[in-house]
């Protein structure tokens, strides 16, 4: 009997430390989802340990007036591992699906975010890839020296907001920015890389350097206010396609003969 007793008291010991495990991290990695949030108290979901790595293991869903996660420390990793974080929609006020504006080397992937003021805010050297940031306030938002790549942010809805934004020296490609209400892809300080992307039907502009010495290549120009645009001579454009804006291109330098634009069916 004694031994009997023994080994339930060690089983329900193992039960209990392996449903503690799958509940907290799985190879250092912590775990997120709707319960584990409600369960700490609700939203905001609050990151505030550097280094750390964080995964989504199901959607969430977060209530109006309030972020869905908020980062407070620096080199944060979070995987949305395919699964969304859903705000109240209607581009609410200022509250964001990931808020990490203040803090350095974070990256977000790998999901969806959206009915939020903004979708994803992060910081400086930033890397922001493979999300979808669509029917938000405004989509996609990196500090300096950050990575944006493989995004999709489209349809936002409040005005002046862009679908990807940085503050300059970003490298920006293979993304889609159509139907925002200002511009779709804006570098506004200086020596972004923009290339390989696709911005269509945005009011303002497809894509705008609003610094100096950005690199503008290789990317399709459609249905835009103003497609390509600069604000002097030191930025450079070449190998894009443009077809339907208002005005192809704006300021800025033409790479030449081996790289020129195609605008409306004609070399630019």
């Amino acid at each position: 009997m004694k031994r009997n007793a023994l080994g339930l008291a060690l089983s329900a010991a193992v039960m209990v430390l392996a449903l503690a495990a799958s509940a907290g991290a799985v190879d250092g990695t912590i775990e997120i989802n709707q319960a584990k949030v409600l369960a700490n108290g609700g939203f905001p979901y609050l990151i505030s340990t550097p280094y750390t790595s964080y995964r989504l293991t199901g959607s969430l869903s977060v209530p109006a007036s309030t972020n869905g996660i908020n980062v407070n420390a620096g080199n944060v990793t979070i995987d949305l591992n395919g699964f969304s974080i859903t705000g109240p929609g209607g581009s609410s006020g200022f509250y964001d699906g990931i808020d990490a504006s203040g803090q350095s080397d974070i990256t977000v992937e790998n999901g969806t975010l959206t009915g939020f003021g903004t979708g994803v805010e992060a910081g400086s050297f930033g890397i922001v890839r493979n999300v979808h940031a669509d029917a938000n306030g405004g989509g996609i938002v990196a500090g300096s020296n950050s990575v944006i790549e493989g995004c999709t942010a489209n349809n936002s809805t409040a005005t002046g907001k862009d679908g990807i934004y940085c503050t300059g020296g970003c490298a920006i490609s293979g993304n889609t920015a159509n139907g925002n209400p200002f511009i779709g892809i804006a570098c506004v300080g200086s020596g972004c890389v923009i290339s390989g992307n696709t911005t269509s039907s945005n009011t303002t502009g497809g894509i705008n350097c609003g610094g100096s010495g950005c690199l503008i290549s290789g990317n399709t120009v459609l249905n835009n206010g103003t497609g390509i645009s600069a604000v002097d001579a030191t930025s450079g454009y070449g190998g894009n396609v443009l077809n339907g804006n208002s005005t192809n291109v704006f300021e800025g330098t033409s790479l030449g003969a081996k790289n020129t634009n195609l605008c409306n069916g004609t070399a630019c």
